[in-house]
C-alpha cells in the first residue's frame, strides 16, 4: 500500500550539518543530520528556535537520506574579538573572565580561534514520510509542510546560514512508494558529469528506523543546554544500476 512520501534534495555549493558541535569547533556530518532538516522545514513554515512544534515534527516525521554526491570537506578557521559571554552568564576577556562587561572592559577584548567544516559540491536526497497509519492526517501534514517550502516565511540554508540552496530544496510530494526505503532506492539520482562517467555501484543511504542501530544523536528535543537525542538508523545500499540521472 503507498503512502505519502515528501522527496527533498539538498545540493548547494557549501553545506555544513554539525553532529558534534560545540563552542568553537562546529564541526560537518557527511550527509544531512534529521535535526538539521526539521529546523530548514522550521525556516519555511515560520517556527522559532524554542517552538515546541519543532520537537513534535522531529518525533512525527520519519526521516531518510541517500547521498547522491559524497562532496568534499574541507576547514575554514576564524578568528572572533570581543567580550564574549560565557557559559555562566560572564564576559571573557584578554586576561580571563569578568563577572560583568563593565569589569571585562578594564581589559583587552578576547580573541577565539574558531574551526568550521564544511562540505563543497555535495547533494543529498531526503524523504520524509509520517509514522502513523492516519493517511488522511499524514498527507495533510505533508502537504501544509509542501505549500511552506513552496513559499517559505525564512530563508532556508544546508545547515548553516552561509549555505545557501543552489536549487528549490523541493522536489515533490507522492504517493507513489509504500516506505521511505522504497523512494530512496527508485528516485532519480542528481549524479555528476565524472559519476556519470565512472559510476559508483551503489549510493549510501540512512534510514530511521525503530529496529535499527543507534547510529545519530541528531533527535531535535527542546531544552536550555540544546542536547539531542539518539536516533536509531539503518544503513541501505542504493544500487544505481536502473536509476535515472535527475537534470540538473
Amino acid at each position: 500500500m503507498a503512502n505519502s512520501t515528501l522527496i527533498l534534495l539538498l545540493e548547494g555549493a557549501m553545506q555544513s550539518w554539525g553532529t558534534r558541535s560545540r563552542w568553537d569547533v562546529r564541526d560537518t556530518g557527511l550527509e544531512p543530520t534529521k535535526s538539521g532538516v526539521i529546523g530548514l522545514i522550521g525556516c519555511a513554515v515560520g517556527l522559532k528556535r524554542n517552538d515546541p512544534e519543532l520537537e513534535r515534527l522531529d518525533r512525527t516525521l520519519l526521516f531518510g537520506v541517500r547521498i547522491d554526491r559524497p562532496g568534499v570537506v574541507s576547514t575554514d578557521y576564524h578568528t572572533v574579538t570581543g567580550y564574549h559571554r560565557t557559559a555562566a552568564g560572564g564576559f571573557k576577556h584578554s586576561g580571563g573572565v569578568a563577572k560583568s562587561l563593565k569589569k571585562a572592559q578594564e581589559h583587552g577584548e578576547n580573541t577565539i580561534v574558531s574551526q568550521r567544516d564544511y562540505l563543497h559540491d555535495a547533494a543529498f536526497l531526503v524523504a520524509l514520510a509520517v509514522k502513523t497509519e492516519n493517511q488522511a492526517a499524514d498527507r495533510d501534514l505533508l502537504l501544509r509542510i509542501e505549500k511552506c517550502l513552496r513559499a517559505p516565511r525564512w530563508p532556508l540554508y544546508l545547515g548553516r546560514k552561509s549555505c545557501v540552496p543552489s536549487r528549490p530544496v523541493l522536489v515533490k510530494l507522492t504517493d507513489k512508494y509504500k516506505d521511505v526505503k522504497e523512494a530512496l532506492e527508485n528516485e532519480p539520482w542528481a549524479a555528476s558529469e565524472r559519476q556519470m562517467k565512472q559510476p559508483p555501484a551503489m549510493l549510501e543511504a540512512w534510514i530511521e528506523s525503530p529496529n535499527g542501530e543507534i547510529e545519530r544523536q541528531d533527535a531535535m528535543r527542546l531544552n536550555q543546554l540544546r542536547l539531542y537525542d539518539f536516533r536509531r538508523c539503518e544503513r541501505a545500499d542504493i544500487e544505481t544500476d536502473g536509476l535515472e540521472r535527475r537534470d540538473a
